[in-house]
């Protein structure tokens, strides 16, 4: 049985925000504020973990907040842009499903791209699904990555992360003599 919930979060995670602006978490937010507003559900507060990845098992602050608040009762509705915003893993799916059935909103929580329904068995299966290939997709992504790394290091060329080491200029292998 679904009722409308009168405490709903918004939660938002994009795992690289290369350029600080925080802009793909503000689009999420702002087309979950649009789903809200649809739904007639009351926004009580937005949960965001901007750059910071849910594959690789580092803490999501915002994320463990949200499940912290449903499981206290403060909030009885989720608002996510996708399925795999909320997760990458499946052992993080199958957590967050105990709590939302714990707390009986399994039919609050709502994607903004609509593949979701966690309140049904089929619709859990689907969601097992799409978090299964979610998982592959980071695994694969990870892989590749590794193995461009490895390349680059086995061809003398510098690893570049998104941010410029102090002490060298913008191509990372010319020294800055101000900095060094």
């Amino acid at each position: 049985m679904t009722t409308t919930p009168k405490a709903v979060a918004i939660y938002a995670r994009i795992s690289s925000d290369t350029d600080g602006t925080g802009a793909g978490v503000a689009r999420q937010v702002q087309d979950c504020h649009a789903l809200a507003e649809r739904l007639t559900w009351a926004v009580s507060g937005e949960y965001l973990d901007n750059d910071v990845s849910a594959y690789s098992g580092r803490r999501r602050p915002e994320y463990e907040r949200l499940l912290g608040d449903i499981g206290d009762g403060f909030i009885d509705g989720v608002l996510v842009w996708h399925q795999d915003r909320l997760h990458r893993r499946p052992i993080e799916l199958e957590q967050f499903f105990t709590v939302i059935d714990t707390a009986g909103i399994a039919n609050n929580v709502k994607t903004v791209t609509g593949n979701s329904d966690f309140g049904t068995g089929d619709g859990v299966f689907i969601a097992q699904l799409i978090g299964a290939v979610a998982a592959k997709e980071s695994a694969d992504k990870s892989r590749r990555v590794a193995r461009k790394n490895d390349q680059n290091a086995a061809e003398g060329k510098p690893h570049r992360g998104s941010t410029r080491p102090y002490g060298y200029r913008s191509d990372f292998t010319t020294i800055d003599p101000e900095e060094a």
